[in-house]
């Protein structure tokens, strides 16, 4: 496992949850030491604070062009090929619809968007998911730390990247989440905006009613379909930002406890 981000199989806090549900623990993180690659002693939401030697920096609300002005952009864009110019904006109100730019740090569990920047001066490349033919890539911003940084995924429709804040964050593929949701103990976990967004995203791709897997269809939906869980800290967390992606989308934001 690389710094920031499991393999596609291992869920966000929700594969995490089950053994906690299991073991009767609290911690959502107890067992996450499996950061072989980090040097440990050189380790919509509600926003907290970032650890107090966290630089900030003002978020700026530069909204997306719009009008004649943005068209014209777009075309002109498309004419050049400029593969970093951004296209079509989030919908109103969207979780993801602000836009920020490059070297703005966000407070914990807001999201934004990043436009026209290469993803070379985005960080290391982390992890990707699905691991073959990756349809949403994980860049960090200063790896090798666990203190809360930013972090970029890219693999959106409109080709800006979304960033955020955190020391630590996971993959969660839907065949996880259903392996936990739909499982013995499901019934007990509570259901926030991402569990009832997947549940529609499922009905319509998969054909079946709520509450049932996925079952044949599952590779289809999985193909572009993620749960990114996004941890304030690299340790004990009460709570965490899941993220639902979906068809180049940010589908639904929560903040799990």
């Amino acid at each position: 496992m690389r710094a920031g981000v499991s393999r596609a199989g291992v869920t966000l806090g929700l594969g995490l949850c089950l053994g906690l549900l299991l073991s009767g623990c609290a911690d959502p993180l107890s067992d996450v030491p499996r950061y072989s690659d980090v040097p440990l002693a050189d380790d919509t939401g509600q926003a907290d604070a970032l650890a107090p030697d966290t630089p900030r920096t003002p978020v700026t609300d530069d909204a997306p062009q719009r009008g004649l002005l943005g068209l014209f952009g777009a075309k002109a864009a498309a004419a050049t090929g400029d593969d970093d110019a951004p296209g079509p904006a989030p919908r109103p109100g969207a979780p993801d619809a602000r836009e920020v730019s490059l070297g703005v740090t966000l407070p914990y569990g807001e999201l934004a968007r990043v436009c026209g920047v290469p993803n070379r001066k985005l960080g290391k490349k982390i992890e990707g998911y699905p691991e073959r033919g990756s349809q949403y890539v994980l860049y960090d911003s200063a790896p090798g730390t666990t203190a809360p940084h930013t972090f970029y995924l890219t693999g959106f429709k409109d080709r800006c990247a979304r960033q955020f804040t955190a020391a630590l964050v996971i993959f969660g593929a839907p065949e996880s989440y259903e392996q936990l949701h739909y499982g013995p103990s499901g019934a007990e976990l509570p259901v926030a905006a991402t569990d009832a967004a997947y549940e529609k995203l499922k009905s319509k791709v998969c054909r079946v009613r709520k509450g049932k897997p996925c079952g044949s269809k599952m590779r289809k939906l999985a193909r572009d379909t993620v749960f990114v869980s996004v941890y304030e800290r690299f340790g004990s967390n009460p709570r965490w930002k899941n993220i639902l992606l979906h068809d180049g989308e940010v589908v639904a934001v929560d903040l799990k406890t």
